[in-house]
């Protein structure tokens, strides 16, 4: 049995089946992308998750204003509407850092499902492009006691720094913090 940290201060327990591990006699690493990377997937609320959802081919796509408004605005909906709460959002050309709390009895997938779905459409519109703007898939991570939410918050404000766009992460304008930085 493992012990699960959610954002309420809580320890959960999570169980693999009898609660000890099975034999494991060939270890596979499921390839990039696949629906292997799902399974086993899934939500706890109250939790904290860091999840990065990329463009469709990494294609730099996210490049304007109007495309950070329709993103942190959809997202300000899920929080308005109690599905959510936003702690970080950082839109960087071909890839989205997103660190949310999930609300009580939502389930991650169909939340990323809904804001994937809507902002994709409206990307679109507003960039008069056909093809899809996401990747089917996202990685999220639930993140634990012992990591720092803020180091996590910081590590996604210097994206922009590392990746040579901006010397400073505050010349980045395309970034919402709950936490002044």
């Amino acid at each position: 049995m493992f012990l699960q940290f959610c954002g309420s201060g809580l320890l959960y327990p999570l169980s693999c089946g009898s609660g000890l591990l099975p034999a494991i006699k060939k270890i596979m690493k499921p390839e990039k992308g696949s629906k292997e990377l799902r399974k086993g997937r899934f939500s706890m609320s109250g939790c904290f998750y860091f999840i990065t959802t990329s463009t469709f081919g990494k294609r730099d796509i996210f490049k304007d204003k109007q495309c950070f408004s329709i993103i942190l605005n959809s997202l300000k909906w899920l929080e308005e509407n109690k599905r959510i709460e936003l702690y970080f959002l950082i839109m960087m050309p071909s890839h989205l850092h997103i660190i949310i709390k999930l609300k009580e009895s939502y389930i991650l997938a169909s939340i990323m499902r809904s804001f994937k779905g809507y902002t994709g459409r409206e990307i679109k519109k507003h960039l008069g492009l056909s093809t899809a703007i996401y990747q089917n898939q996202y990685y999220d991570h639930l993140i634990r006691k012992n990591e720092s939410l803020l180091e996590i918050i910081k590590y996604c404000w210097y994206n922009p720094v590392r990746r040579e766009l901006v010397e400073s992460p505050y010349d980045y304008q395309y970034y919402w913090s709950r936490y002044e930085l």
